[in-house]
């Protein structure tokens, strides 16, 4: 940093006077190349940046948003549907998922488009527009044709869910605290949960079971998290529907409403087999919590 001589300073004698009757102004300071203009005897400082920021920065911000939306698009998946009902489900939650991609895409993109192309630009005001019935028409239209599409969509999948097809297999599914009882009608077949044993509700695959859903005490809820289907259990009234399991395999369940201190007891699993399977278990006669670990 270099100070530079201002002009008339070495000027004397008869332009003494004329120097003297201003006053004079500060050293001129020559900084990275730029000229720092002053004031009388006050130096007028300018703060420069120490150091650039780190090159790093940018990517640290761009992981820790990445982790903070992750979370979002997990909680946003729906895990793979193991009935028919369940299936039906899921194709509506994608067909309403999608449907708010694009609404949300379309009015992101319409905004910054606008922020960006009527940004101010000086004081002039820009051309007022006043009432369009086009476009009234046109974002009144489109609206209204989203809610009755999603409509129709939602009518489908609930017209599968609350089917009653035919079925040979009925199942009368008793939650009390703390635990799970299964009667099958029909046969002598019993499957009663206890303290430290998770009942096992046997059913065929591909075949429709009908399950009639009771409550010997306070409110339960009969939730399979694979099936996409919870239905509550009330005392004095029975909830009837269908389950169509489609692939073999065993399943977790649970009460999903709080029902008392033991309320994490309340575990059950679905046990889907094939149909020489199921036979040979209603023919095996009365039984207790069967046996194996809990989930």
């Amino acid at each position: 940093m270099t100070a530079a001589e201002p002009p008339g300073a070495a000027a004397g004698g008869a332009g003494g006077e004329l120097a003297g009757s201003r006053p004079q102004a500060g050293p001129v300071y020559h900084v990275g190349g730029r000229l720092l203009g002053t004031k009388t005897t006050e130096l007028v400082k300018e703060s420069l940046p120490l150091h650039d920021p780190a090159p790093g920065t940018v990517k640290r911000a761009g992981r820790r948003l990445a982790l903070a939306v992750l979370p979002l698009l997990v909680a946003g998946c729906a895990p793979q549907a193991v009935t028919t009902e369940g299936r039906a489900t899921h194709d509506a939650y994608n067909v309403f998922l999608i449907a708010a991609a694009c609404v949300f895409g379309v009015v992101a993109v319409w905004l910054l488009w606008s922020v960006v192309a009527y940004r101010r630009r000086n004081d002039e005001l820009p051309a007022q527009i006043s009432g369009s019935n086009k476009l009234e028409l046109l974002w009144t239209a489109i609206p209204l044709a989203l809610v009755l599409f999603l409509f129709v969509v939602t009518v489908r999948a609930q017209h599968t869910v609350l089917s009653d097809p035919p079925t040979r297999v009925t199942i009368d599914v008793t939650a009390f605290q703390w635990s799970w009882q299964f009667d099958y009608e029909g046969s002598d077949r019993q499957v009663i949960g206890g303290p430290g044993h998770v009942p096992e509700m046997v059913v065929p695959v591909g075949v429709p079971i009908h399950i009639k859903l009771r409550s010997a005490d306070v409110v339960h809820s009969f939730y399979v998290p694979r099936a996409l289907f919870k239905r509550q259990a009330i005392p004095g009234t029975t909830n009837e529907f269908d389950m169509n399991f489609q692939r073999v395999g065993l399943y977790h369940g649970q009460c999903a409403q709080y029902c008392g201190v033991a309320h994490s007891d309340m575990l059950f699993r679905v046990k889907v087999v094939s149909q020489d399977e199921f036979e040979r278990f209603l023919t095996s006669g009365r039984g207790g919590a069967p046996t194996g670990g809990g989930t």
